[in-house]
């Protein structure tokens, strides 16, 4: 009789095959007899965050042992002291002891990193020896300050640390600080730093300087104030202007101010260009503006064509206005009359070079001759052409002066430094007329007067060793030798 083959018999990827069957179909019935929701399998629980309770001792030298109690300390990864790794051992799920390091230690918070989280303590630890000693050396505590001004800070700490900030501020008599700003730690041995003073008016006020280890969190450890004390005064209302000229002029004009009315006056000398005027001016203020922008004397330029407002702000805020009006004298001059520190001696026509029709331009000169046997140049450059040259035409008298000066240097042995140095009036400006406008003063030399019956040098050289001269007893134009002696008859222009 033949047997049937048994499960036993079946070959191994049979058998394996109904094994795994046989395992689903057990899992499925007993799936089915569990209540609902029974089936599913639980997650493995998520780790709780760490927390530390407190932690002793609170201060030590490198080295110490730090026991720290808490809870979900467990799988701890990290350990930090004032943001500095610390070797460390788990103990139990409720305690670590963390060894204070030997280098690199810093004061501060303690923190423990858990894969639940990071748990930071609630105090800080002082590494003993690693706080600094601080000696404030400024300011002394002698005089005041006024509310707002600025004072300079210095102190000195005992030892480099090159972490934590520094608190700076004012220190009331009652003992409150006003921290005005913080400094940030840099190992270096002083500091000086601007301080405002922001702090009611009165007196026994100190500055005071502190140290924490941490920048934003944590208390202040070392401290010290500035020897002495001193007073806070209330900021000034002060806001006048008490002077104020064109020193850009020749020469200088200073401005009549009415304070009462809070305007100034100024009248600047005939043909001046009053669009960009530099204004030199001392107030008791704290700042000045033109229009919003700030005025800095002796400086800032201006158009003064139309009244100008300078707003003068003081110490306290308040402002007061002054009103600046500039005068350009605009009557006709004529030759012969007295202007600017001469004598009118030619009004420029229609055809000279500068000439406009709505404003008098021309030549003023001295009132006397300011040499009457001058050489044109010095002997070492009687002989030299003036680099750059020089120009016979009306106008050029100024430049030509310019250069033959720049080739001579400084001095009144020589016509044109003789004639420069010239201050008729207080002006600066004066030079020796070029060709053509020496002959300007020829043909009005009787309206001019003090002329004598001889040769004035001219500015305008001819050749390398020669100059224009001219005969004031006939007119004449010629040249000569630059070492020739001449008559000098300084002139400027309007």
């Amino acid at each position: 009789m033949k047997q049937s083959a048994s499960l036993t018999d079946r070959p191994p990827a049979r058998r394996r095959a109904f094994r795994l069957f046989g395992l689903a179909l057990t899992v499925l019935t007993l799936a089915l007899a569990l209540p609902a929701g029974a089936a599913t399998f639980a997650s493995p629980a998520a780790a709780s965050a760490p927390t530390i309770t407190s932690f002793t001792p609170d201060e030590g030298p490198p080295g110490t042992l730090v026991t720290l109690t808490g809870s979900g300390f467990s799988g701890a990864t990290r350990v930090d002291l004032g943001r500095w790794r610390a070797d460390f051992t788990v103990v139990s799920d409720a305690q670590i002891r963390l060894t204070v390091p030997a280098y690199f230690a810093r004061s501060g918070f303690i923190d423990v990193k858990t894969p639940g989280g990071t748990a930071w303590s609630a105090e800080t630890f002082t590494v003993s020896g690693t706080t600094p000693i601080i000696r404030v050396t400024a300011p002394t505590g002698t005089g005041s300050y006024a509310q707002g001004s600025s004072l300079t800070v210095r102190w000195e700490i005992s030892k480099g640390v090159d972490y934590g900030v520094f608190g700076v501020g004012v220190r009331s008599p009652a003992g409150d600080w006003n921290i005005g700003l913080r400094v940030s730690a840099g190992y270096y041995g002083s500091y000086t730093v601007p301080l405002t003073v922001d702090v009611p008016v009165g007196s026994g006020y100190q500055v005071m300087v502190a140290w924490r280890p941490e920048p934003e969190i944590g208390s202040w450890g070392a401290f010290a104030t500035s020897p002495g004390s001193f007073a806070v005064t209330a900021r000034s209302a002060a806001k006048a202007i008490t002077a104020f000229s064109f020193q850009g002029l020749t020469p200088p004009v200073t401005g009549v101010i009415n304070e009462a009315a809070h305007t100034i006056a100024v009248t600047v000398p005939r043909a001046t260009d009053v669009h960009a005027l530099v204004a030199t001016f001392t107030t008791t203020g704290a700042a000045v503006a033109v229009g919003g922008t700030p005025q800095v004397s002796g400086t800032t330029a201006n158009d003064f064509s139309s009244p100008v407002t300078y707003k003068v702000t003081a110490d306290d805020g308040s402002t007061q206005d002054y009103t600046v009006t500039v005068t350009v004298p605009v009557a006709p001059v004529a030759i012969g009359e007295a202007c600017d520190g001469g004598v009118v001696a030619y009004i420029l026509q229609s055809g000279d070079p500068g000439y406009s029709a709505t404003v008098q331009h021309g030549l003023i000169a001295a009132t006397g001759d300011q040499g009457d046997a001058i050489r044109w140049a010095l002997p070492s450059y009687e002989d030299t052409s003036v680099p750059g040259g020089t120009g016979t035409a009306i106008g050029t008298g100024a430049a030509n002066t310019t250069k033959i000066i720049a080739q001579n240097g400084a001095g009144v042995a020589y016509a044109a430094g003789l004639a420069r140095a010239y201050m008729g009036g207080g002006y600066r400006d004066w030079y020796l007329p070029s060709r053509d406008e020496l002959n300007k003063l020829y043909t009005n030399r009787v309206a001019v007067g003090g002329f004598v019956s001889y040769c004035y040098w001219s500015s305008s050289e001819f050749g390398g060793s020669g100059a224009c001269y001219q005969w004031f007893s006939s007119g004449r134009q010629s040249s000569n030798l630059k070492g020739w002696t001449y008559a000098v008859r300084a002139v400027r222009s309007f």
